[in-house]
């Protein structure tokens, strides 16, 4: 075991403990429910989410003593979407939005048969949640306040994250500045990180194929690309058997790894809304074909072992 140089509260690790003894599965129960409900309508962008009024009534109906609470006990319905078929360790995180004071559910995902690198850890399935949602993390709660430096460094490139603070159920509360004090950040790089909502990338898809529900959705989060380092934004959209599509668009890390790919992003919108890889019908892809990031090779790796009878659309962006 690592040393742990921070010290918990053991007030709020009894308290926690005292409260998931009492109400911890009805409460799991509830909040997997609500969630629930908003799943296979990705056309409102609710999956995963418990807004902040349903949020409010559980703590009310339950009589916590707030949204931490609420949070920290809500980890076990958040670990029920992770996907994590190689480890079997199951990751939730729960993060709240600093914009709207919804909580977005998270978990670890793993894809067989390809290489680790494509791993989406808890609190990435989180922070990409939100930057598709325009959003950002005020609070992140997971199982303890020690993200891995790879989760560090993915999360640091995140605009408003030197704010961030983080809480476990062992009574911990961190902020990212404790946790990694001097990091290398989009600033040394004079850039300032992903800022929610933007739209940066300048793309064209030019001649294409594609229908226009599909080619209007992979232009627009093409656009929300972030890749200020290789000037090569990508975007994905699936389409999915039930007539309704997701999205998802490039992160670029200033240390380059990690990086969110397109493909992995998008996963992480069809898990949140209650699908799976099954359910891809057809998939577009915008890339910079063969610019310094060309996404076309890595996407069809992942695309091959995740839904093989996909047909798959590459569309290079001028």
């Amino acid at each position: 075991m690592s040393l742990n140089p921070f010290r918990a509260d053991p007030e709020i690790a009894n308290r926690l403990s005292e409260l998931g003894a009492l109400i911890g599965g009805d409460i799991a129960t509830d909040i997997a429910r609500l969630a629930a409900q908003k799943h296979r309508r990705p056309e409102e962008n609710l999956g995963g989410i418990i807004l902040k009024e349903e949020a409010r009534q559980l703590i009310e109906s339950y009589g916590l003593a707030g949204v931490e609470d609420l949070m920290l006990l809500a980890l076990p319905a958040a670990r029920q979407i992770a996907r994590p078929p190689i480890s079997g360790f199951f990751v939730g995180a729960v993060g709240l939005e600093r914009e709207t004071g919804n909580l977005i559910l998270g978990g670890n995902m793993e894809f067989p048969a390809t290489h680790l690198g494509f791993t989406i850890h808890g609190e990435g399935f989180v922070f990409t949640r939100a930057a598709s949602r325009g959003t950002s993390i005020e609070t992140i709660a997971i199982g303890e306040a020690h993200p891995c430096a790879h989760c560090r460094q993915y999360l640091s490139e995140f605009a408003p994250t030197r704010d961030l603070t983080l809480i476990d159920p062992l009574g911990h509360r961190l902020t990212m500045a404790e946790l990694y004090p001097w990091p290398f950040d989009p600033n040394y790089l004079g850039e300032s990180g992903f800022v929610p909502g933007t739209s940066n990338a300048a793309i064209d898809l030019g001649d294409h194929d594609l229908p226009a529900t599909i080619a209007d959705r992979l232009l627009l989060a093409g656009r929300r690309s972030h890749a200020p380092y290789s000037k090569c934004p990508g975007a994905v959209v699936l389409a999915l058997s039930d007539g309704n599509t997701v999205s998802g668009f490039a992160i670029e890390s200033v240390a380059f790894n990690p990086t969110m790919g397109p493909l992995q992003a998008a996963m992480i919108d069809l898990v949140a809304h209650g699908y799976e890889a099954s359910d891809i019908a057809e998939v577009a892809l915008v890339t910079r074909v063969g610019g310094s990031v060309d996404y076309s090779l890595s996407v069809t790796e992942l695309l091959g072992r995740l839904a093989p009878p996909a047909p798959l659309t590459i569309v290079g962006w001028a």
